[in-house]
């Protein structure tokens, strides 16, 4: 079996290119949620639309290399055309230009709870070296495309310009540190989108993209039930001195930002 998947990986390694191939402007369609698309990658890959978030959209990468990538659960087995597919254990937060730019639909599932289910709860380690690499190859894939590719320059440029800088708790890293939930975590996540804010992960360091109205405003950011800072806001606040983590998602759900007043 390890024999077969490294046969498999090596055929798909081989095949990748840079290119992308953009839509024909009277082809383009615009994303919605539970659409299959056709990405125009070299070689081409699928996509699904998870969820749409303005203009962004949350889509998981679909693959035909089965074998390549079951994870500690089977994934939910999609069928079309002859085609057999099954969602990857992570998701993408992509532009609505740039998926209408190089993507068009070419069918639409109707029920995503089982996908979105396995994709939160899918793990990746201890899966097999072959697998593994896999699920990382396909990931780097699509970085230029996740979130790193609609606010990493954004946040360059607001890095010239006065930042608020916090130190991370030093009382929270052991907590955070030994929390099995974000050991285990799928696949590396360091571009991040909380409620009102945007983040990128780099060197043990969050930059923290706050809207422009909160600046001059006082917020409270919180961490679960523990306060890291409260006073006035800058556009781009840096927390430093992270602990280090194999994943940063769980940031999203409980990096909390309150606006105060003004």
């Amino acid at each position: 079996m390890s024999e077969l998947q490294e046969n498999l990986y090596r055929v798909y390694e081989k095949s990748l290119g840079k290119d992308l191939l953009e839509v024909k402007e009277e082809e383009k369609v615009p994303p919605e949620e539970g659409q299959v698309r056709l990405f125009f990658m070299t070689p081409p890959e699928f996509i699904l639309v998870l969820k749409k978030e303005g203009d962004l959209n949350v889509i998981v990468p679909l693959t035909s290399y089965i074998q390549l990538a079951i994870t500690n659960i089977y994934p939910p087995l999609i069928k079309w055309k002859g085609f057999r597919l099954v969602p990857l254990p992570f998701w993408v937060y992509a532009n609505e230009k740039i998926i209408q730019k190089y993507s068009v639909p070419v069918f639409k599932l109707s029920n995503l709870e089982k996908i979105r289910e396995y994709v939160k709860s899918a793990r990746t380690k201890g899966i097999g070296k072959w697998r593994e690499k896999f699920i990382k190859k396909v990931a780097e894939r699509y970085k230029d495309l996740n979130l790193s590719s609609l606010i990493y320059e954004v946040m360059k440029a607001e890095e010239e310009r006065k930042a608020l800088v916090i130190e991370f708790p030093a009382a929270l890293k052991e907590r955070f540190e030994s929390r099995e939930e974000i050991l285990l975590a799928a696949q590396p996540q360091n571009y991040l989108k909380g409620r009102d804010w945007l983040g990128v992960v780099e060197n043990g360091v969050l930059f923290l993209y706050l809207p422009e109205e909160y600046s001059g405003k006082r917020i409270r950011i919180s961490l679960g039930e523990e306060v890291i800072y409260e006073g006035e806001a800058t556009a781009l606040i840096k927390i430093e001195n992270l602990p280090e983590l194999p994943s940063y998602g769980f940031l999203e759900e409980e990096l909390n930002v309150q606006v105060l007043g003004d």
